[in-house]
């Protein structure tokens, strides 16, 4: 998601090296890409994931989504470029009954262990996720 911020951030910058555009031009492009930006990157930089006994939460600034443990069913490495919450490329996808999220936890196997004591049913797969048996 960083990516789209840096995007909307070099537009005036793009505008005023290649297009050598007027200031006037570059502050009304400015007006509209910069507020942008810079919430798509508060958002992201705040994010934080958090366990309970029976939940996964994924919490924002504006928002926070809580997913029952007992309903994973497939945590498993990807590199899916697609938007979520997550940070880094180190991403690994979390599958429940109702959805999936992507999710780029700190310490990747300190949250495996995390989740399989909270969740003895989900079991190593042999290509570093975890598997609902």
């Amino acid at each position: 998601m960083t990516r789209p911020s840096l995007l909307l951030i070099l537009v005036p910058v793009w505008e005023w090296v290649y297009n050598d555009s007027s200031i006037r031009r570059i502050l009304f492009i400015s007006l509209f890409t910069m507020p942008g930006a810079i919430l798509l990157l508060l958002i992201f930089f705040n994010i934080k994931y958090s366990l309970s006994e029976d939940r996964l939460f994924v919490k924002n600034d504006f928002s926070t989504q809580s997913i029952p443990l007992k309903d994973i069913t497939h945590i498993a490495p990807t590199n899916s470029m697609l938007s979520a919450p997550a940070l880094s490329l180190e991403r690994i996808e979390i599958r429940y009954e109702g959805g999936s999220i992507v999710i780029s936890p700190k310490d990747k196997d300190g949250f495996y262990r995390a989740i399989q004591e909270r969740v003895p049913a989900l079991e190593t797969d042999g290509d570093d996720g975890l598997i609902r048996n």
